[in-house]
């Protein structure tokens, strides 16, 4: 979360992508795994960052990305809305939580929520009667 990062190089797992979402900062995506080439696809996209493919992977190439993504700055303002959106919650994780443990408190356990998974015999959690 350094504010002067200006790229993030990531193989383009979701958590990379998250963070990437969080910081509001562009990518370029150099997917190795089958998800991994998803996402960094869509994030192309819906333009807030590069995808580059391995098997055509230059140094050339590498330097060409890297200075548009840092030099683009429809990237750097799409990367910043998505982050904007992203952060904008009514709780902070940490009052989300107290909001919750203290629900459950008012509410004695509070048994609706609970799944009817726990109530069910195996064979109806696993449709063996539907058989």
């Amino acid at each position: 979360g350094d504010p002067r990062l200006r790229l993030f190089i990531t193989h383009g797992g979701l958590l990379s992508i998250q963070e990437a979402t969080y910081h509001g900062i562009p990518i370029l995506g150099m997917p190795i795994f089958v998800d991994q080439h998803h996402n960094v696809r869509q994030v192309q996209d819906e333009g807030w960052g590069r995808h580059q493919a391995w098997e055509e992977l230059t140094y050339d190439l590498f330097l060409q990305n890297i200075h548009q993504v840092i030099n683009d700055t429809k990237l750097r303002q799409e990367a910043v809305r998505r982050s904007v959106v992203m952060r904008d919650q009514p709780m902070s994780p940490g009052e989300w939580t107290v909001y919750w443990v203290e629900y459950v408190i008012r509410h004695r356990g509070a048994p609706h929520l609970r799944s009817p998974f726990f109530t069910m015999h195996w064979y109806e959690v696993y449709n063996v009667d539907v058989w």
